[in-house]
Formats: C-alpha cells, structure tokens, sequence
C-alpha cells in the first residue's frame, strides 16, 4: 500500500498544506491557520504522515505564486481516486492560464458533456488541488462568481482572483485557451452564494 505524507510550508497568505503519495501531489489546502490545516487534512486523510519537505520544487512554486512572481506549476499530480469525468474537468481546468477565467459549462464542453455545467461545478466544488487546478478561474456563465471551498469562501476566490491581476472582469462563452475571458471593464462580478447551472 502506498504511503501518504502531507507538508505544511508558511506562505505571505499563511498556511499552505499539501499531500504527496509516490512523489505524486495528491491534495492541496488552501492557506489558512496552521492548526486549522492541519486539522482539516487529518480530517480528510487520518493516516497521513506529516513530513517537512516533500517536494521543496513545489513549494517554491507556491511560495512565488502568493507573492504574485508564479503563474504555473509544474509536478506530477496524481487524480487516480476521482471519477474519469471529473478527471476530464479538473484537465480542462488546468488548461485556463494565469489571469484568464472561464464558465462552468466552458469544463462540461470542454470534458465532452455540453448538458452537464452543474456536474462540473460539483467537481470544482470538490477539487483535490486548488491552486494547482485553479478552480478560482471558474465563474458561472452570468459573470457571477459563484461558490469556492476553502476556509475563507468566495472572499479567498475574489482575493486569488485579484493577485492575478484580475479585477475586472466578464465571462463569455468560447474555449479554453481561445475563449478563456481576459481582464474586461465591468466590476467585480456579484457574489452569489447559490450553486450556478452554467
């Protein structure tokens, strides 16, 4: 069987958590306070190991990130434990680029079911690896901003979302890459605490 570690690094935001399983990230945490992250990936995966540096390539990449210098990341992930269609969305949303947005009916075309936005926004609802998979990147097709899971709510979407350069913004339907939305005119969209469709 193989082993799960996890590491808690300090980041401008606080702390950041991730798991590893055979040199393969397997979950991130988004910052929050140490003893609230650690807690939470006990609660997710009671027998991890907590071991300091795991993978010291990636969290040089995530300290840069939270000081605006990063855009991308590069390591091997591993999404073995999650559904193949949600496979196929968290890939379309690892394609939308830094400063870029995209609809959860953008992942459900994209990940070749056109009719299932709402099955898209339950995986980015569930995504193992924000920041990796950038799931703050997502907005319903109306330009609101939708739900985000992670201990400070939609406030750390909008705040992401601001450290990409990103504060204005509008969505328009298209595919990623070419139709993925760069920055706009119009206001910070509304915050809508209900599950979007599309």
């Amino acid at each position: 069987m193989k082993q799960t570690k996890f590491s808690v690094i300090d980041t401008p935001w606080g702390a950041f958590g991730y798991v590893v399983r055979d040199q393969a990230l397997l979950k991130t945490f988004l910052p929050t306070r140490a003893d609230s992250l650690r807690q939470a990936i006990r609660g997710s995966l009671p027998d991890a190991i907590e071991q300091a540096g795991l993978l010291p390539s990636f969290e040089r990449q995530v300290k840069a990130y939270f000081k605006g210098e990063r855009a991308a990341f590069d390591l091997s992930i591993d999404l073995s434990d999650v559904s193949a269609f949600r496979q196929r969305v968290l890939d379309a949303c690892r394609r939308i680029p830094y400063g870029q947005v995209a609809s959860y009916a953008d992942l459900a075309r994209i990940a070749g079911s056109p009719q299932a936005a709402r099955a898209a926004g339950s995986a980015m609802a569930n995504n193992p690896l924000p920041l990796v998979v950038p799931c703050h990147r997502v907005l319903c097709s109306d330009g609101t901003l939708g739900g985000f899971s992670s201990p400070q709510g939609v406030e750390q979407k909008k705040r992401l979302l601001h450290l990409e350069g990103i504060k204005d913004l509008t969505t328009r339907k298209g595919s990623i890459g070419q139709g993925a939305t760069k920055r706009s005119t119009r206001s910070m969209p509304k915050t809508r605490r209900t599950a979007c469709v599309a």
